[in-house]
């Protein structure tokens, strides 16, 4: 709880520095998000995750990630990321790859965490199965580099439970005691029902070019126990997140390089140093021919160098490319860290084969459009500054933090009023505690789209309740909408009506 509050006091520093002026008059100071608000990239910016894997369902998106959290030193300093405090998973999900709902984590690993004997939990992937007639999910997690776990849930968020109380795969498992990082798994089921799970990672000294640390072994149908004894895959300069799709037929293998690919490689295996790779094959279990460069590593598209994990998914008939970088920590002027955010872009398909990837600011187009006259979650964005969620809801205690909606659809008719479910933290502010309405942008600036008030709700009450406002226009077409908080709030949920 502490490092939370923390984190939420780094970002407060780091933002409140920027005061707007028009007309040569002051106005009130402006909170500045972490990226531009054409920018999709990152998904989001109030809160880190990495290592992305990806889950369609019900035509929605959900992504799980590594939960990185700042570490700090004595004197409260943040410190390089060691990896050693992540014991959670994040999940966020979206229906149009731009307004984002942030998920309650999942306590994975640790004291409190659904695998007691799991000290991490790193890098997942996930699946779901039809079992009995209903869908049933499988959450595979790295623990630290020692083995790959499991997890079962009858929803894609959960409540998710151990099935077997240890590792489905570690080091003593038979044909893995050489693996030097038993983790980053990854999922596949086949077009038989067949089930492969991929992991490993690690460059034994002097084994650049050939590290040996790939693996596949085939699941029973339960998905929670192993069918046989994990088998090699010959992967050229393999170093982690492997990732395997089936298009058209043939098997998509895809992995990090390691750091040590030499220059005569690169121009023989079109290959370079930390970047994405893409091979394909005929079986699930290889042998698989290398193919090309994928994905360079993000340091090439936006200055900022680390490892490179991915996935590859597809979503109302186009394909994306789910990634992290560490440009937010850079926004947050601790560049260096290792602290990374998950990226969304474009993927295209040629031949069989996907063509190269690039990483951008501005990310993917919105996918259909945002309903605004359904509940929708407070932890639901597609931007914000210095807001924090938790339970789905959202949580402000800053003047001026706010929270963008982007791509609105509120028809012809359109809405006249709007109704929010909150309650103010500290009620005693009275007049204070508000909730201002705006189209357009969060705030008046010539470098911004135009902003205009359409409502402003006062909070009095302590406890969550439902409050309507009539607007100050009908608002109608399609609109990006801005929540500007002032006092400190609870925002359970809201929607608009016609």
């Amino acid at each position: 709880m502490i490092k939370k509050l923390l984190f939420v006091l780094i970002l407060a520093v780091a933002v409140l520095t920027t005061c707007v002026t028009l007309g040569g008059s002051k106005t009130p100071a402006t909170i500045e998000a972490y990226k531009a608000l054409t920018d999709r990239n990152p998904i989001m910016t109030h809160n880190f995750g990495a290592d992305p894997t990806i889950l369609v369902y019900n035509d929605r998106v959900y992504i799980y990630m590594t939960g990185d959290v700042l570490e700090y030193d004595h004197y409260l300093e943040i410190k390089t990321n060691s990896y050693n405090n992540i014991n959670t998973l994040r999940v966020v999900s979206s229906a149009d790859l731009t307004n984002w709902v942030y998920h309650e984590p999942i306590k994975v690993a640790g004291s409190e965490g659904v695998a007691r004997w799991a000290q991490r939990s790193w890098a997942p992937a996930i699946t779901y199965k039809n079992v009995n007639g209903q869908d049933k999910f499988f959450l595979y997690f790295s623990n630290n580099a020692n083995g790959v776990g499991v997890l079962t849930a009858d929803s894609p968020l959960g409540p998710w439970t151990d099935p077997i109380g240890r590792a489905l795969v570690s080091r003593q498992t038979p044909n893995c005691s050489d693996v030097p990082w038993v983790f980053d798994p990854a999922i596949l089921i086949d077009d038989d029902g067949r089930v492969y799970l991929y992991f490993g990672g690690g460059v034994p000294q002097g084994r650049e070019a050939d590290p040996g640390s790939a693996r596949v072994v085939e699941l029973n149908s339960d998905m929670i126990s192993l069918a046989g004894d994990p088998v090699r895959i010959d992967v050229p300069y393999f170093f982690e997140a492997l990732v395997m799709n089936k298009i058209n037929g043939k098997y998509i293998l895809s992995y990090c390089t390691n750091w040590s690919v030499t220059e005569q490689a690169r121009n023989s295996l079109r290959i370079d140093r930390a970047v994405i790779a893409i091979m394909s094959g005929d079986n699930p279990m290889g042998p698989f021919k290398l193919e090309r460069t994928l994905f360079r590593n993000p340091g090439t598209f936006f200055g900022v160098w680390g490892n490179n994990h991915h996935d590859i998914f597809q979503f109302k008939g186009q394909w994306y490319l789910a990634y992290h970088s560490q440009i937010l920590e850079e926004a947050m002027g601790i560049r260096g860290k290792g602290y990374r955010v998950t990226h969304i872009d474009v993927i295209r398909m040629n031949n069989g084969m996907f063509e190269s990837a690039t990483g951008t600011r501005r990310g993917v187009q919105q996918v259909g459009r945002l309903n605004p006259y359904i509940w929708h979650q407070g932890a639901t964005n597609a931007i914000s500054a210095e807001i924090s969620f938790n339970n789905e809801q959202l949580s402000a205690n800053t003047d001026g933090a706010w929270l963008g909606i982007v791509g609105a659809d509120f028809g012809d008719t359109g809405a006249k009023s709007i109704t929010v479910s909150a309650y103010a933290q500290r009620a005693e502010r009275g007049n204070r505690n508000s909730i201002e309405i705006r189209t357009g942008s969060p705030f008046e600036s010539r470098n911004s789209p135009p902003s205009e008030i359409i409502g402003n709700i006062t909070i009095r009450n302590s406890t969550i309740e439902e409050h309507t406002i009539n607007l100050t226009k009908t608002i109608t077409g399609i609109q990006d909408i801005y929540f500007i908080f002032n006092g400190d709030f609870i925002l359970d949920a809201w929607q608009f009506n016609e």
